[in-house]
């Protein structure tokens, strides 16, 4: 495989990955009271794949949503 083969794939897998919320834009998006919300945001960063991963582990499953 040559680095150009390599070099297209790559950015195809990791497209938008360092794409960034900035706190009031986060805090809108994860529907989260603003004080745990800037919690979260100053404690894992401001990037939107780690914030997003972490809102959705966070969300309730449907098992814990009918309680």
């Amino acid at each position: 495989m040559f680095a150009s083969d390599t070099k297209g794939q790559f950015s195809r897998v990791v497209k938008n990955w360092n794409t960034r919320y900035d706190l009031e834009e986060f805090i809108t998006a994860s529907g989260l009271p603003p004080l745990e919300a800037r919690e979260i945001f100053a404690k894992y960063g401001p990037y939107k794949a780690d914030l997003d991963r972490l809102i959705r582990a966070r969300a309730p499953t449907g098992a814990e949503k009918a309680k």
